[in-house]
């Protein structure tokens, strides 16, 4: 998932981070972090990235949380606000905007942790994962944060926004779990593709928005495109595509 942390104090950010980054290690998930010290800065952003979660403090130089919380809703409405601050005297406030959590400073990991699992609770998006064993520890991806998969030496290899994710298993076994998924397309032998992420195609290959190129098979090429074309008609007349 990608979260943002806006904060106009560098240390407090350093310390946040600090805390999601035990909290990915410790419960096998992925954060694709981005930090912010400037408000402005932070909405501008948000007109090319989508938000599944921000951290946000309640005292700006620019503009409080509160009023920032409100932009937030107004440019997305599926992202989430955990505030953190100094003080409680926003307490009811940050509920009336639909935070997730408050965090009063100075929190300790227990804290942060607990606000976490409730995000998790309310929140769909987070609960689309698919699971695999990485090592000697399972591994939750998020299905949003995949780009394409392929296969080698035995090993699947889920890129993600932010990583690699490899599990020991067939290409076989796992192509099930993304079947459900309407915007997984098989795309190239042991490789499939999540059509969110595609830029642009040619008749041999997709390519994606971080420029690496994905092959379309050429025994399938027609059937392929045909399914790209369909998803991306039927997603955008939902008004849904990531952007």
């Amino acid at each position: 998932m990608t979260i943002a942390l806006v904060d106009d104090s560098d240390r407090d950010i350093k310390l946040l981070q600090d805390c999601l980054s035990r909290y990915c290690l410790e419960h096998h998930v992925y954060m694709n972090i981005e930090k912010f010290t400037d408000e402005h800065k932070f909405l501008h952003s948000m007109q090319h990235t989508a938000y599944d979660l921000v951290f946000l403090d309640i005292y700006m130089k620019r503009m409080n949380g509160i009023q920032l919380a409100c932009e937030i809703a107004k440019n997305d409405s599926k992202c989430q606000v955990i505030f953190i601050t100094s003080s409680q005297e926003h307490a009811v406030a940050a509920y009336r905007v639909h935070a997730v959590d408050y965090l009063v400073k100075p929190y300790n990991y227990a804290d942060l942790e607990d606000a976490l699992r409730h995000y998790e609770q309310i929140s769909s998006r987070f609960a689309r994962y698919i699971e695999l064993k990485e090592g000697r520890y399972h591994t939750r991806v998020r299905l949003s944060d995949i780009m394409y998969t392929d296969y080698s030496n035995h090993y699947i290899q889920v890129h993600t926004i932010s990583c690699i994710v490899r599990s020991y298993m067939s290409f076989d076994t796992f192509l099930p779990m993304l079947e459900p998924y309407s915007n997984f397309l098989w795309c190239y032998r042991n490789c499939t593709v999540n059509m969110d992420y595609v830029e642009s195609f040619t008749q041999k290959e997709f390519i994606l928005k971080n420029k690496e190129r994905i092959p379309i098979a050429a025994a399938r090429r027609k059937e392929i495109l045909q399914n790209y074309a369909d998803y991306i008609f039927d997603h955008q007349s939902k008004g849904d595509l990531m952007s």
